[in-house]
């Protein structure tokens, strides 16, 4: 016996038949762990030792039989048991099954018949802890998995579900029969529809979920009808994400466009503006060059020479305006708190709403790039006042939180429900958006009816420097 070694411990009330067993197992290889006379002594033998089998007589000295000892070695310590016994009537053999043994030979036996069943319920044993182990490895795998499954039966009963998935439907402390009712959606959707669907559902409380399922035939057993298995993904973010993404290209695309036609309208009317107003200077000034060439000389030449002299300036300041309009040379100059104090002052001139302004907020540290966007959202801003706020004060304050700096616009004028209005519609907001997005900032807006509205600018503190 050289390839089934094993332990083997004898629980046997009759001494004789015990070693004679005994005799046998060693002949054949095997390591006997001990006799037993008692179910209590098996017991105790089991506290120090671990044997690969038991073999046990039905009838055992003391208080418990070997039946009630049997049960208790199946539960506690899952080790098989072979019953060794004179007893072979209905009553007996219907006990013994309960304790699901690995074999039942009846006294007296030869020892071929023992040595074969002891090698076949080790062998069982093997295959047991094999089917065990993958067992409790597809367990973990199952009830771990991070997305929901469900295994259904050839008629599309629920045999199981996991944790996920009970988490997906909003009902995770209970168990899969009982939540049949809020996993059926997800089961009829994979049965009625083929490939990878997609599924709505409602969790309890109201909340909508978009949920991604798909199938796999499981083989059960030979000529057995397969089990199905449903996998479950919740994509409700991703495809609130996509739609989010979709909704920003296109918006992206109309500021693109939007852009293009004032990029078109301000280059034609710069030209025109060049031609018609610095065109005609310039004809006067080789008009009067041609004048001077021809030597006209008249007693009192100065009015002609101040006329000369107020179109050159007229020519400059023409030129600085178009500069100007090109490019914010005060920012450029003076910084940002100047040219956001003379922008508000134009403001108010210009629209009559007094503007409380506050810039403590050490805007000397902000780069160029990140002053220009941040003065072009406050444009935007005090431009949405003008246009729909109808308000008399606005506030422009500033603070710096952590890493962040935070401007807020806010105007005591009419406000807006915000339900009612698409704000992803706006270009002008869009574009405010944009430009605090590039640097890794937000716009958010808040207004209610007859409570003005606030704009919040928020970017990191280090950008743009």
């Amino acid at each position: 016996m050289d390839e089934h070694h094993g332990h083997i411990l004898v629980a046997e009330d009759e001494l004789i038949v015990a070693h004679s067993i005994r005799m046998r197992l060693e002949h054949h290889g095997y390591v006997v762990d001990g006799i037993a006379k008692s179910g209590e002594e098996a017991i105790s033998i089991l506290g120090s030792t671990r044997p690969d089998l038991i073999l046990m007589d039905i009838r055992l000295a003391g208080e418990i039989d070997g039946i009630e000892l049997a049960e208790r070695i199946r539960h506690e310590y899952q080790i098989p048991v072979i019953f060794l016994t004179a007893y072979s009537d209905d009553a007996t053999l219907e006990r013994a099954k309960i304790t699901e043994p690995f074999g039942y030979i009846i006294k007296p036996f030869e020892t071929r018949e023992l040595i074969n069943s002891i090698e076949i319920a080790l062998y069982r044993r093997k295959l047991n802890a094999a089917l065990q182990t993958s067992e409790a490895r597809f367990r973990g795998l199952f009830e771990n998995a991070v997305i929901g499954l469900i295994l259904l039966d050839h008629d599309g009963r629920i045999i199981e579900a996991n944790r996920t998935m009970l988490d997906l439907v909003g009902l995770p402390n209970t168990s899969p029969r009982a939540a049949g009712d809020a996993l059926g959606p997800v089961i009829n959707a994979a049965r009625t529809r083929r490939g990878r669907v997609e599924q709505s559902i409602t969790r309890p409380g109201g909340e909508r979920r978009l949920l991604q399922i798909s199938s796999a035939k499981i083989p059960q057993a030979p000529n057995s009808p397969p089990y199905t298995a449903l996998f479950v993904e919740d994509v409700t973010e991703l495809r609130r994400y996509e739609q989010d993404l979709q909704d920003r290209q296109r918006a992206l695309r109309a500021l693109f466009f939007n852009e293009e036609t004032i990029r078109e309208r301000e280059r034609t009317r710069l030209s025109r503006d060049i031609h018609d107003v610095l065109g005609q200077m310039l004809t006067a000034h080789k008009m009067d060059l041609h004048w001077i060439k021809s030597g006209h000389q008249e007693e009192n030449n100065a009015p002609r020479v101040d006329e000369m002299l107020e179109h050159i300036d007229g020519m400059i300041g023409f030129v600085k305006r178009v500069c100007s309009e090109l490019r914010d040379s005060v920012l450029d100059d003076f910084g940002f708190e100047v040219a956001l104090n003379e922008h508000v002052k134009q403001f108010t001139e210009r629209v009559g709403v007094r503007v409380d302004l506050d810039t403590s907020c050490a805007s000397e540290t902000l780069g160029r790039d990140l002053a220009v966007s941040l003065l072009r959202i406050i444009q935007e801003a005090l431009t949405n006042v003008a246009r729909y706020a109808n308000a008399s004060t606005v506030r422009i304050r500033c603070v710096t939180r952590r890493d962040r700096m935070i401007w807020t616009i806010e105007d005591d004028g009419m406000g807006f429900d915000m339900t009612q209005i698409n704000l992803g519609s706006s270009l002008g907001l869009i574009g405010m958006n944009e430009r605090a997005a590039s640097w890794g900032g937000l716009v958010d807006i808040a207004s209610e009816p007859g409570r003005g509205t606030t704009v919040r600018v928020e970017v990191p503190t280090g950008a743009g420097t």
